[in-house]
């Protein structure tokens, strides 16, 4: 009998240890795929952005620079999730 509880505490333990592997993996995943998304929404923007100011560069570059800042804050996110 205590044979068999000892099993069953093995066998559960081991269902929990791969579960949160499995949740780890998830996030990884997630996370990555969050940052894409992210960085994808930003370049729209961004060249919605250049495309108003298209005959202006001046103030292309005044108005857009916040797109360029966060591209590259996104990007340092990225570096980290890796």
């Amino acid at each position: 009998m205590n044979v068999m509880k000892w099993v069953c505490t093995v066998a559960v333990l081991g269902s929990i240890m791969m579960g949160c592997q499995y949740y780890e993996d998830y996030r990884m995943k997630k996370g990555t795929a969050d940052v894409r998304e992210e960085t994808a929404e930003m370049m729209r923007a961004y060249r919605v952005c250049l495309q108003r100011y298209e005959g202006e560069p001046p103030k292309a570059k005044e108005h857009c620079a916040s797109y360029t800042q966060s591209l590259r804050e996104v990007e340092i996110r990225r570096e980290i999730v890796r």
